[in-house]
């Protein structure tokens, strides 16, 4: 009951600030008569203006930019420079890899030009066939008996 009360109590006190008309506040400030219009216009600022740099700053500041501009143009030469070595070394490992597959090819072409000859003997093939790098070799697998898995518990 006291919150019912309560809340009714608030609402009416907000009903009554709503209706009431604002009161005028005094302004205790600078009187209207001082004011100017540059003041009304722009807000003051709180901060202070900044102190000019002196010649010193300036030359160090100057000083410090050219030696980061040179820094970053070392950088940008030392990556360049990484990129084109990365570069050269995928070339020669593809040139390797070109020049060891045509060779393949070559052997492969040589072998083909051996079996061409119709008039080859069976023997000779057999020779060239055992020269050739055996692909893979099929194992036989014995087969062995599957033991039956034990139990992981045991219940008595």
């Amino acid at each position: 009951m006291e919150k019912l009360n309560r809340k009714e109590q608030l609402l009416k006190e907000l009903r009554d600030l709503e209706n009431e008309k604002p009161e005028e506040v005094e302004d205790l400030g600078k009187p209207d008569a001082d004011k100017t219009d540059d003041e009304d216009d722009e807000p003051q600022s709180i901060t202070r203006a900044k102190k000019p740099r002196t010649e010193a700053q300036m030359k160090a500041f100057e000083k410090a930019k050219e030696k980061a501009r040179l820094n970053a143009e070392t950088r940008k030469a030392e990556r360049e420079t990484k990129a084109k070595e990365e570069q050269k070394a995928i070339e020669e490992k593809l040139v390797k890899k070109a020049i060891s597959l045509k060779k393949k090819q070559i052997k492969q072409q040589a072998v083909l030009d051996q079996i061409e000859d119709d008039d080859t003997p069976l023997p000779e093939i057999e020779k060239i066939v055992k020269e050739l790098p055996a692909k893979f070799k099929k194992s036989v697998k014995q087969e062995l008996p599957i033991p039956e898995p034990k139990p992981k518990y045991i219940f008595y």
